[in-house]
């Protein structure tokens, strides 16, 4: 790993840390910058999110009694939909990975730079979290993030306020990262060590943003992180 893309991928873990929003950068900087093989890519992302998403279920952050929540079901859900996403990783080519991963980016930083959200907060069944954990569980396998990337900008349509809706993303890390894994090593397409290098680097970058974000405005991260991610997926998909 070169220290432009161990610098880059620990500026991802920040904007993990701030805002939720960032782990789409690992793939394409380790793909493009890092000559790594794009299925390899998302294995070791996947594995690495985990460090973040285990620190954020630690975190003592605090929820209120009447906050919104993902519930046991969407997580484990979550769980399931990563391992399915991940065991038909292999049935996609390369190129429809990146293009995954280049798509997700751009809805993440529109999101992400306009601010989506509704008024009304709105917080689906037993079955509709399910389904909902399901589908981000997938395509955060297929893409190489972590969860964040995929969750936060669902719930903000369903008008979950946002300090909810970034520790509900946060902690999906945990779950995804965990199956994902698991299907990758069992399939060696897992490399261990860089995986590991990743997450050290996604964990110090997010424990930064954790602490930036309480002191910095958050839409300012936010909108700053939009553009980023609207430049990485335009230049995926070129």
């Amino acid at each position: 790993m070169t220290a432009l893309v161990a610098a880059l991928v620990l500026v991802a873990g920040l904007a993990i840390g701030a805002t939720s929003v960032g782990g789409v950068l690992v793939v394409p900087v380790l793909t493009g910058l890092g000559y790594v093989a794009s299925h390899e890519a998302v294995a070791a992302a996947s594995f690495g999110f985990g460090f973040a998403g285990l620190a954020a279920f630690a975190g003592r952050g605090a929820i209120a009694a009447d906050a919104p929540r993902l519930g046991w079901g969407g997580l484990v859900s979550a769980f399931v939909g990563a391992a399915l996403g991940a065991y038909t990783l292999a049935w996609l080519p390369g190129r429809t990975v990146v293009q995954v991963v280049g798509t997700v980016a751009l809805v993440s930083g529109a999101f992400a730079l306009l601010g989506v959200s509704v008024r009304r907060r709105r917080v689906p069944g037993v079955a509709g979290l399910a389904l909902l954990g399901l589908v981000v569980g997938c395509v955060s396998s297929w893409s190489g993030t972590g969860g964040p990337v995929v969750l936060l900008p669902l719930l903000a349509l369903m008008g979950w306020p946002l300090g909810d809706a970034v520790q509900a993303a946060q902690r999906i890390q945990l779950p995804v990262a965990a199956a994902a894994s698991v299907v990758h090593a069992t399939a060696e397409r897992l490399d261990l060590w860089l995986g590991m290098g990743l997450g050290s680097l996604l964990l110090a970058g997010w424990w930064a943003g954790r602490w930036a974000a309480a002191r910095l405005p958050v839409m300012v991260l936010r909108r700053c992180l939009g553009v980023v991610l609207i430049a990485t997926g335009l230049t995926t998909l070129r």
